[in-house]
């Protein structure tokens, strides 16, 4: 396979520079232009649905749209990576978005709920008033000289994380530096606090999440996509999706791994021994060395699972 690929690339190479008009091969690089104009939109979600693998979410014009989830969307969660199923009608999310020439929306890069999208950029907001009676919490950060204000509903179910145990608005203090996670409810302006979480309570909210992560790879494989296949050398070549990568990184050449095909259809399920293991960027790809006759209905694009040999 590696000599196949050689030749392949070498063809790349030589017919580039023909087809790009240009002295130097052209080469894949970040598109900045295009990421520029990627659009991202606070929404609700209305409905998440893991068999079909949709979210439909309310814009903030009052627009219903329904966005597919593919295998390389990024969902994230509290800090971590997450599930479809983790999102929750009413939850306020944030959608990164491919479009297309026109414009028009095509399938998340990325679904972050707020808690993701305040600790990845250090959005920290400070407790200003409580209103204990009227139960609001008023809240406020300033950037850049610039100053932003929020502010939610609190009640018995929003919980407030200052360490591994949440508690309830009662330890809300003032002058709290605080993330939050809030959601939509019919009949109200104001959205509902679910949760809000000091640093240590971010600190362990994340860890949960990262657990739960990885229990949920090793239950049902890392996902991954079939780049090539080769029936009669029985090479398979496939990209592990970002949120597994660093396990599949553990994955080396001579060990074994499982490969299950996800999705409808006839199941494929093989054992394969490992040939290649590399990083490739935000993924990791690799080779197996399967029997032709195990993994001949797998085509390009199939998206799989792949479980690494147990040590």
């Amino acid at each position: 396979m590696s000599g196949r690929w050689s030749s392949l690339a070498a063809a790349a190479l030589l017919l580039t520079p023909a087809l790009a008009g240009a002295d130097e091969p052209v080469r894949p690089q970040f598109n900045g232009a295009y990421f520029g104009k990627m659009p991202r939109a606070w929404v609700e979600v209305l409905r998440a649905d893991p068999e079909k693998r949709t979210l439909t979410v309310r814009t903030k014009e009052g627009k219903e749209v329904e966005v597919p989830i593919r295998g390389d969307t990024e969902l994230r969660v509290r800090d971590s990576w997450g599930d479809l199923a983790d999102y929750y009608p009413g939850e306020s999310v944030m959608l990164f978005v491919y479009p297309d020439a026109a414009g028009k929306w095509v399938y998340p890069r990325a679904v972050q709920d707020e808690v993701q999208m305040m600790a990845q950029h250090k959005w920290w907001w400070t407790v200003d008033a409580l209103d204990d009676k009227a139960g609001v919490v008023s809240l406020s950060r300033t950037e850049q000289g610039k100053t932003h204000r929020e502010s939610f509903r609190i009640g018995p179910a929003t919980k407030v994380w200052k360490g591994e145990r949440a508690a309830g608005p009662e330890v809300l203090r003032l002058g709290d530096v605080v993330l939050f996670q809030t959601r939509y409810e019919a009949g109200q302006e104001r959205r509902f606090a679910v949760e809000l979480m000091d640093a240590k309570g971010l600190e362990a909210v994340r860890a949960a999440e990262q657990e739960r992560h990885r229990r949920r790879l090793a239950e049902r494989g890392l996902p991954a996509v079939v780049n090539d296949v080769d029936v009669l050398t029985g090479a398979i070549l496939v990209s592990v999706q970002w949120e597994a990568s660093d396990l599949a990184k553990a994955v080396k050449p001579g060990s074994k791994v499982t490969l299950l095909r996800a999705g409808e259809g006839p199941e494929v399920r093989f054992e394969a021994p490992v040939a290649e293991s590399r990083p490739d960027g935000v993924r990791h790809k690799l080779l197996l060395a399967a029997d032709p006759a195990s993994m001949v209905r797998l085509r390009v694009g199939d998206e799989v699972r792949v479980f690494p040999a147990k040590p």
